[in-house]
């Protein structure tokens, strides 16, 4: 690379740098107004954490007597440890970990923009997604599936052999909600190291097939929960839509990691629709592999269709938020 290409991408990792910070922020801002509400799970989750006195206390409520303890306990644990280490208040420390976890996530995905030409319209969807509610959710509100997701990534972008397996097992251990994404990851790979060429038809209907298997199974492993909310017709509507447009709007989605990780993802949230059991936060990590497909190898025009087709699930989505929580 010459002189100028070296000052443009230290240019560009430094507002992304600065982007992130922001968006951190944003993360603990948003965290605070659904504690001030008692939306979400943060109120849960500070008064569960200021509810333990010992790590004994916690283990015994989660009876997390076998050799390696569940999720809940560990989160809770590595929670309690933190708040006795840094003597903070349970809210702040959880602001801090929205921080963290969001800004991350926000850096890693900046700097794997490769498409520059147009990145107007890049830059356009990067921020509606990372804005998009239930993106936003993610790290401000499930923070224990947004630390884990947050370790999932890093795993899958920058590890290999036993670290990312060290990794994987963590993030899945922290929260079980990870074994789907980490289960089509392999899955991907495993196609794709035996040089099976299936056509897009083939390989949808195999994510279809995997994506059955999962929702059937998602129950009996306690990741998700029946209906507690009824979803909007509307709403369901929206999310169908979406998936149509992932999933038909470059059908080389399935060539890409991340994105055959995106459409197993939605086609596990439809499934759930006909289970009657909420995928719902799987909306968010659906959405943000999807990005990462197209930041990394979506042509102009997948990038300029996916933009315009996802402006009105992100207008509404983020219109119903603001008129509910803000």
């Amino acid at each position: 690379m010459n002189t100028l290409t070296i000052k443009k991408y230290t240019l560009f990792k430094f507002l992304g740098l600065i982007f992130s910070v922001a968006y951190g922020f944003f993360a603990i801002a948003y965290l605070n107004n659904h504690y001030v509400l008692g939306s979400g799970d943060v109120v849960n989750l500070v008064t569960n954490v200021d509810g333990y006195k010992s790590s004994e206390d916690i283990l015994v409520t989660f009876d997390s007597s076998g050799a390696i303890p569940n999720g809940d306990a560990i989160f809770y644990i590595l929670i309690l440890g933190l708040n006795n280490l840094l003597n903070m208040s349970s809210q702040d420390l959880l602001g801090g970990l929205a921080f963290l976890i969001s800004s991350i996530t926000f850096f890693i995905f900046s700097i794997n923009i490769r498409q520059r030409k147009y990145l107007f319209f890049v830059a356009l969807l990067f921020l509606m997604v990372f804005l998009t509610p239930r993106v936003i959710n993610l790290f401000a509100s499930s923070i224990r599936s947004g630390i884990a997701f947050t370790i999932l990534i890093i795993a899958f972008m920058y590890l290999r052999g036993i670290k990312q397996y060290i990794l994987l097992f963590l993030s899945t251990l922290i929260h079980l909600s990870m074994a789907p994404m980490i289960a089509l990851y392999f899955l991907y790979h495993w196609i794709e190291g035996r040089r099976i060429n299936l056509s897009f038809t083939l390989s949808l209907f195999v994510l279809l097939l995997s994506a059955f298997f999962m929702a059937a199974l998602a129950p009996m492993l306690s990741f998700t929960n029946p209906f507690a909310v009824s979803q909007s017709l509307l709403y369901m509507a929206l999310v169908t839509c979406i998936a149509l447009l992932m999933i038909f709007t470059n059908k080389k989605v399935i060539r890409n990691v991340y994105g055959f990780i995106s459409i197993g993802l939605i086609l596990i949230v439809l499934l759930g629709y006909i289970f009657e059991f909420s995928f719902v936060r799987y909306i968010g990590n659906a959405i943000i592999f999807y990005l990462l497909f197209i930041i990394k190898e979506g042509s102009p025009r997948t990038i300029r269709i996916f933009t315009i087709g996802y402006t009105p699930f992100f207008l509404f989505t983020l219109y119903y938020s603001i008129a509910n929580y803000w």
